[in-house]
């Protein structure tokens, strides 16, 4: 079978080699990524971030993983073009004498109403990798994301108003039950990566679907970014220090949030109770999170939930009379009864 057509990396030079690679063996030791003996599934797209992630993973491998493993999915969005891709890293893969493990889904036809392409193709993604991590006994699943998709991210969190978890980005390290997903190049910016690409005549596909100005994360990428560097050239930078300071800020909040629901929070089979005196005294950030933790384990989307809702739920708490109720997203409804407020699907 005949190569894809390969798109060189960009003329930026970036960091040198040696540069390069401490930088993301620095964000690794930093996050306490991997340890010996890991077995570290791969996400790989073909694109320039996912490839340069695979090589440096490679290059590292004999300090912090035993295993590597990469796994592509074709959400055939694209056609031809979708399939040439996942062609092209099962080749890199095969040249590498990586093992490699392929999944189509057409998106288009599992979307549920309501559901955006880019969310159901983002879930649909990390199904495939949860799943490929468990077949393969994989604890560990590492994705290319980059400084500039963290950018990107609170910048357009920022824009739909969400909260400080909204802001707070994309987590270099999260957990999803026993498996832990880690962001190498988190720290490290595209330029960097496509310099890091040409200068070790690492070929890659560039997907077109990028360019396409009808997805919000494109408008941003091309237009509003570049026009913020007028007034910051380190814009990027500074939108990733503040999704790290708000995560360590979000972090403290979560934890005395647990303690909280843990200390006031009752349930009995599908209801859920808080008395109304011990939120009362709680400071209002902290009372917001014990109420988003309420409603989630009601069965509620706090994905929903705007401003507006904190305003009227602080209200609710404070002035509404006994008997009173509100409808939150969700099919949640909170009803106040005397000394405290009920939590029910």
């Amino acid at each position: 079978m005949t190569k894809p057509k390969l798109v060189p990396a960009s003329s930026k030079q970036g960091l040198s080699y040696s540069a390069f690679l401490k930088r993301v063996k620095d964000t690794i030791k930093r996050g306490d990524m991997f340890h010996k003996g890991d077995r570290v599934l791969v996400a790989v797209s073909g694109g320039a971030d996912s490839v340069c992630l695979l090589k440096v993973l490679l290059e590292t491998r004999k300090t912090y993983a035993a295993k590597i493993i990469v796994a592509n999915m074709d959400h055939c969005l694209r056609g031809a073009r979708s399939r040439k891709d996942s062609e092209f890293v099962k080749i890199l893969s095969r040249e590498l004498n990586v093992e490699f493990l392929h999944k189509k889904v057409k998106v288009k036809s599992v979307r549920a109403r309501g559901v955006s392409l880019e969310e159901c193709a983002r879930s649909e993604r990390y199904k495939f990798l949860k799943e490929a991590a468990a077949k393969k006994k994989c604890n560990v699943i590492a994705t290319g994301h980059t400084m500039d998709d963290q950018a990107e991210t609170v910048l357009m969190r920022i824009i739909s108003g969400a909260g400080l978890a909204g802001l707070a980005g994309i987590p270099a390290v999260r957990y999803v039950g026993k498996i832990k997903i880690v962001r190498p190049l988190i720290r490290t910016t595209k330029r960097d990566i496509l310099g890091f690409l040409k200068n070790e005549k690492i070929p890659f596909v560039e997907d077109e679907s990028n360019l396409d100005l009808k997805f919000a994360r494109n408008n941003i990428r091309h237009k509003i970014l570049p026009f913020l560097e007028e007034y910051n050239p380190k814009i990027r930078r500074t939108l990733a220090n503040l999704a790290e300071t708000l995560r360590e800020d979000y972090s403290y909040l979560s934890a005395h949030r647990e303690k909280a629901v843990g200390k006031y929070g009752k349930r009995s089979g599908r209801i859920l109770s808080v008395k109304i005196r011990d939120m009362v005294f709680q400071p209002e950030t902290v009372r917001k999170e014990i109420f988003k933790t309420l409603i989630i384990k009601a069965g509620g989307n706090v994905k929903k939930l705007n401003y507006r809702h904190w305003i009227d739920m602080n209200y609710f708490l404070v002035f509404a009379k006994p008997g009173k109720s509100l409808d939150l997203p969700g099919e949640v409804k909170i009803t106040k009864k005397r000394g405290e407020i009920i939590f029910k699907k």
